[in-house]
């Protein structure tokens, strides 16, 4: 045999041997693969959850580190109140993000209700009933910034918080829905099951074609 000949037949079997070897080790994770199959989803599904559960904590410490902000802000905020601010109404709509901070005022009119603050639809519900509370402002009434006005209403954002104080009480909602509805869209007063604050103000911004409608369920009173 020749050399050349040794050479060939040399490579050949260390092909053959790494071959062998790829074919141990995928075995192997093939022998692995197969006996981990049944479990996988068990598995996949509880890394989902344990990440999921770790999120929606994550969640809940922050909107609790809003809310106790805004409960610090309510505290200055009703202690600073202008006696004739006060005097339209104790109750009360706030929204830091936007700079709202207005009275929520109770009447038959809208044009009164709305020249002093936020107006409460009648026969809407109210947050110490449940149901569907529903408030609107005006979006332009007054230079920006004003606290009485929604100017900046479409800055709002899924999960951004709401605080109302009620009858000397505060609830913090959370919002969950933001929509554009016709202004004859009658269905924004219905009642529902659960706590919920419906605001609304006109949209687009001088105009009163549509309304900007933010939805928003209650997490804590």
């Amino acid at each position: 045999m020749s050399l050349a000949e040794d050479e060939v037949n040399m490579k050949t079997k260390k092909i053959k041997k790494i071959l062998l070897f790829a074919l141990e080790i995928f075995a192997v994770f093939l022998a692995v693969y197969l006996i981990l199959l049944p479990f996988w989803p068990v598995m996949k599904y509880n890394i989902y959850f344990n990440e999921k559960i770790a999120e929606e904590a994550k969640d809940v410490e922050e909107i609790k580190k809003d809310v106790e902000a805004i409960k610090n802000e309510l505290k200055i905020t009703a202690k600073g109140l202008p006696t004739s601010e006060y005097s339209i109404s104790p109750n009360r709509v706030i929204i830091k993000k936007i700079g709202v901070n207005a009275p929520i005022v109770e009447s038959v009119s809208s044009e009164y209700g709305l020249s002093q603050g936020a107006w409460h639809i009648p026969e809407t519900s109210s947050p110490d009933k449940g149901g569907n509370t529903v408030i609107t402002g005006h979006r332009f009434k007054y230079l920006p910034p004003n606290n009485l006005t929604f100017y900046l209403f479409h800055k709002l954002e899924i999960g951004d918080i709401v605080s109302i104080i009620w009858k000397e009480k505060d609830y913090f909602y959370r919002v969950k829905q933001i929509k554009i509805v016709l202004d004859t869209d009658l269905s924004i007063l219905k009642p529902t099951k659960n706590p919920t604050l419906t605001m609304f103000t006109c949209h687009p911004i001088y105009s009163t074609e549509k309304r900007l409608v933010v939805v928003s369920e209650l997490i804590e009173e």
